[in-house]
């Protein structure tokens, strides 16, 4: 769990990771403030940005990637509902990413203190989840006879996906749909991956 978490946080921030280890705890802590009250689906003053820019005499577009590295950290956690992984690794995680220390203790609080039932219930408000896949389990089936003869031999996939509502599906593809999926769904992942990055993006976040 702690890997998938530092993974999509790298995968979400990409070149932009570098602004994690330049976050301090004078501006770092009031934008936190600001993460989360945009998570908990609170009312954000116009221009608060801006503000801080000013207040600690640092560029507009910097308080900006800072701000959106905070958010995606806490959000990935919330999203991973990483509820399993204990504080220290969730801190380890951080200092592999080179926060300072201080900045991963104010993190580290935000995500395990009393506020953490209503982040992620404001999250879940705002996203509406579809339900998550837990467990897919697959085998190979091959024919050995068949009337088709072009069917002989020719391997199947059959894949048992449970998901987190209970709801259990299982299904057949041929090798070539097989590949497709798998193609489908890594384009899918690369293209959320662009999107999230995008400065609009950072703006619905804000918002």
């Amino acid at each position: 769990m702690a890997a998938s978490f530092q993974t999509q946080i790298l995968s979400v921030l990409g070149s932009k990771t570098k602004y994690l280890m330049e976050l301090k705890k004078t501006f770092a802590r009031p934008l936190m403030q600001l993460a989360v009250k945009a998570i908990e689906l609170e009312h954000i003053e116009e221009g608060v940005l801006e503000r801080i820019s000013k207040k600690y005499n640092i560029p507009e577009d910097h308080i900006d990637e800072y701000y959106f590295a905070i958010l995606t950290i806490l959000k990935t956690y919330l999203r991973l509902q990483c509820h399993i992984l204990k504080p220290t690794e969730f801190k380890q995680c951080l200092e592999e990413l080179r926060l300072a220390p201080d900045c991963i203790e104010d993190l580290s609080s935000v995500i395990y203190g009393p506020k953490q039932s209503y982040l992620l219930s404001g999250l879940i408000q705002r996203t509406k989840f579809n339900p998550q896949l837990i467990s897919c389990r697959w085998r190979v089936d091959i024919t050995i006879s068949s009337n088709i003869l072009n069917r002989v031999l020719e391997p199947n996939i059959i894949m048992e996906w449970i998901f987190n509502t209970g709801e259990c599906v299982t299904f057949e593809l041929s090798l070539a749909k097989f590949h497709q999926l798998r193609h489908t769904i890594a384009t899918i992942l690369v293209e959320l991956q662009a999107l999230e990055r995008h400065n609009i993006f950072k703006t619905i976040h804000s918002s």
